[in-house]
């Protein structure tokens, strides 16, 4: 996939995942677009599917430059 002509890779978590399916059909198009095979899956460790906690969580472990999209229409860059 490719995004501002550069090459990226578009993850998604399972509590993300989850909270999609939640919603219900609202976000059907989305759940659809996310199921895509060029989307990488990430397993999440914790129980329950609170996406924000486990969003942050991941990004502070790592020193790689993520963006992160989220609903709420703010992009983040951490």
């Amino acid at each position: 996939m490719e995004c501002l002509y550069a090459k990226c890779t578009p993850y998604i978590t399972d509590c993300v995942m989850g909270e999609l399916e939640k919603l219900g059909q609202k976000y059907k198009l989305a759940l659809k677009i996310i199921k895509d095979p060029r989307f990488e899956r990430l397993k999440c460790m914790h129980k329950g599917t609170y996406a924000d906690d486990c969003l942050v969580n991941r990004v502070t472990q790592v020193s790689i430059d993520y963006r992160i999209l989220l609903c709420y229409k703010i992009f983040l860059t951490i």
